[in-house]
C-alpha cells in the first residue's frame, strides 16, 4: 500500500435523530443518522414513524391524478 494517501481509521460517535448515542469505528469523527437500533420498528417491534408516513402515495397519486407528464398514452 502507498503511504500518506489513506484516510485515519478511528473511533467515532455515532448520534441517533431519537438522540441514542454510541460509538464505533470509521474514518471521520463524528455520524448523525435518522434512524438506529433503538428506534427502528424493525428491531423494537413498534410501528413507530411508519404510521405517520401512512397514506404517502395515495395523497401523491390523488393529488396529480390525470397530469399528463408527456408519457405515451395507449389508444
Amino acid at each position: 500500500m502507498k503511504k500518506d494517501i489513506h484516510p485515519e481509521y478511528q473511533e467515532c460517535k455515532v448520534t441517533c435523530a431519537c438522540g441514542n448515542t454510541f460509538t464505533t469505528c470509521s474514518t471521520v469523527k463524528e455520524i448523525r443518522v435518522g434512524v438506529c437500533s433503538q428506534c427502528h420498528p424493525f428491531y423494537t417491534g413498534k410501528r413507530g414513524r411508519i404510521l405517520s408516513e401512512a397514506g404517502r402515495l395515495e395523497k401523491f397519486q390523488k393529488k396529480y391524478k390525470g397530469v399528463n407528464y408527456g408519457q405515451k398514452t395507449d389508444v
